[in-house]
């Protein structure tokens, strides 16, 4: 499965976005083609920082997946950082 497939997926079932069946192909695009920042200055937290979407109600269900994947704890593969996902403040 593919990253777009799997943000897709996630999009659909851990978030409210009012679209997604017909459109979390569309914004998982988005997100992965979209710009943003790396922060490792949080001891123990590899913080990915995006820029919001070009439409509050996409930027509304990016948030909600971040929240949602940020709550899972993941870590950065070989490493021990916490990936801990945000949008950016307008």
């Amino acid at each position: 499965m593919t990253n777009s497939a799997t943000l897709a997926r996630e999009i659909r079932t851990n978030t409210g976005y009012a679209r997604a069946t017909e459109e979390a192909h569309a914004l998982a695009r988005q997100v992965l083609t979209g710009s943003g920042d790396i922060d490792t200055t949080t001891p123990g937290y590899l913080i990915i920082r995006l820029d919001p979407l070009p439409t509050a109600r996409a930027t509304a269900a990016i948030r909600e997946l971040c929240q949602h994947l940020t709550t899972t704890q993941i870590r950065y593969p070989g490493t021990g950082l916490i990936l801990r996902y945000e949008i950016k403040n307008p």
